[in-house]
């Protein structure tokens, strides 16, 4: 969008006008002063001849009282000074004696006359002219002085008989500079108008329309293909400048490709990142399934057994029909008891795609125990639940939070399980899950009373492939998967342990409602 005001055309205009306007007021200002020093040194000239032509008059007279002056008739000596001094800018006359007790004045001198008086006693004393300048009044541009008054010896036989002055006051030349000026200010204003004209006609041929061409080319580019660049023909800055413009735009493009290669191999990677980790999950999760499937196949032998023996006992047909139905209830009940724990392990092991939607919490890990009873390893460990949260929503994927249940429950059975290996049966073997409400995030805590965690393993549990089992024994990624999932969720897990004495595995993770 343009903006008049603001552009490099009105900034230009406007030192262009400063600039020529104090230039020709500061040329005006010397002129005006040139003006008035000519026309003081004149006012001067003309003062010293006068003065001179009053002295030879006084001369003459005082010589010869009764002597006709020359001036075409006979006149008296005021008259003929008067005449004189008509002619002239001068309009005051003061003749002092040598005695100092003879004056003889012309004119109005109102104020003044005591100065007069001091220059002629200069001039009887030093036998030349003498000028001095008096009072200040307005000149054209500053303060001047308001009079002149130059002064001029009257000798006899070359002796010093007085002395004349005369004063011409200054105002009438003021007047005459100040009516000059107004004509000057008239010039200036034309030609102020006429030097920015040219010179913005130039400025825009040459700086004005170049920068307009560069600045639509900034505006309009998209790619180098349909950049409209002019090769600027000047060699000055503005050419310099279009062919930096030129070299840049060339390097945008080039640095545009690059980065949308790195773009598109950013993507590839981040979607070869993301099948990786899908697959480590998976491969954890089956690790999981081929442990569980192993603890189920054991623990679906007990009630195959026990229909077989029903069914044997009801060929023999020596049962009573109450006796019949009841092995019938019982292989009923085996055989759902045989059903439920296979079903579980289905669901568990069936993959899923990662869906997130609001978890109960509470069922989930009822849920993960329930399948996890029939474990061989998890007999004799005493499963404590204080579900202490009111609130148990949060959002997520369910399949795999109930993975991150498996693995911790699981880890802390295998604790428990290597601690009996050196110290026998335990009556503390117990897993404690607790859920408390923490602002708006629900913390589980599964505790164990296992072997618990070396110092210096602790802070390395959640790093993949670690593992402080036996070889053979564990991936050392079911923790770090566990980490990686709880943080996708927005929560964070993190691990307490005491060497001998047990592990307790936090996982916090933000309530529905405040995710909402």
């Amino acid at each position: 969008m343009k903006r008049p005001f603001y552009s490099l055309r009105t900034g230009i205009l406007a030192n262009l006008i400063f600039l020529i306007l104090a230039a020709m007021l500061l040329i005006n200002a010397v002129m005006i002063k040139l003006a008035e020093n000519d026309l003081l040194h004149s006012r001067v000239r003309e003062g010293k001849s006068l003065a001179n032509a009053l002295s030879i008059a006084l001369q003459s007279y005082l010589r010869n009282p009764e002597k006709t002056l020359p001036l075409g008739r006979k006149h008296t000596l005021e008259e003929n000074i008067k005449y004189l001094l008509a002619q002239s800018p001068y309009s005051e006359f003061v003749f002092v004696s040598t005695s100092g007790n003879r004056q003889f004045t012309v004119g109005q001198w109102n104020q003044g006359k005591e100065d007069a008086v001091a220059l002629c006693r200069q001039s009887i004393v030093t036998g030349k002219p003498s000028i001095t300048f008096n009072g200040s009044t307005w000149a054209v541009m500053w303060l001047g002085y308001e009079n002149v008054k130059v002064s001029a010896p009257v000798k006899i036989g070359g002796r010093s008989v007085g002395a004349v002055a005369i004063c011409s006051h200054l105002s009438d030349l003021y007047t005459h500079l100040r009516q000059s000026e107004k004509i000057i200010l008239i010039y200036i204003v034309l030609n102020t108008i006429i030097l920015l004209a040219a010179g913005m006609f130039l400025l825009s041929r040459v700086v004005i329309k170049p920068i307009q061409r560069l600045l639509k080319v900034t505006e309009e580019f998209e790619d180098i293909e349909t950049m409209a660049l002019a090769p600027e023909p000047s060699r000055n800055e503005i050419g310099q400048l279009s062919h930096s413009l030129r070299m840049m735009l060339n390097r945008l493009e080039q640095n545009k490709q690059q980065l949308k290669d790195h773009i598109a191999s950013l993507e590839r990677a981040n979607e070869e990142l993301r099948r990786t980790q899908e697959e480590v999950v998976r491969s954890e999760k089956l690790a999981s399934v081929g442990r569980l499937a192993a603890g189920v196949a054991h623990e679906i032998g007990n009630p195959v057994g026990v229909v077989l023996g029903y069914l044997d006992l009801m060929k023999d047909q020596e049962l009573s029909e109450s006796e019949m139905n009841d092995a019938l209830e019982r292989c009923e009940s085996e055989i759902n008891r045989i059903n439920r724990i296979i079903r579980q392990l289905l669901d568990y092991s069936r993959p899923s795609k990662p869906d997130s939607r609001p978890i109960n919490v509470h069922r989930l890990l009822v849920e993960t125990l329930d399948m996890l009873e029939p474990q061989p390893i998890m007999r004799d460990i005493e499963v404590q639940k204080n579900f202490n949260s009111p609130k148990d929503l949060v959002l997520g994927d369910e399949s795999r939070l109930k993975q991150v249940f498996v693995n911790i429950i699981f880890n802390a059975a295998d604790a428990i399980e290597e601690k009996r290996k050196y110290r026998g049966k335990q009556d503390d073997a117990r897993i404690s899950i607790e859920t408390q409400n923490t602002g708006g995030t629900i913390k589980i805590t599964f505790a164990d009373t296992g072997c618990g965690i070396p110092d210096n393993s602790i802070n390395r549990i959640f790093d993949p492939f670690f593992s402080t089992k036996e070889p053979g024994k564990g991936t050392g990624l079911g923790l770090a998967v566990s980490y990686r999932i709880i943080e996708q969720m927005g929560g964070e897990i993190r691990a307490e342990s005491q060497e001998g004495e047990g592990t307790a595995i936090h996982v916090i993770l933000p309530l529905f409602e405040s995710a909402e």
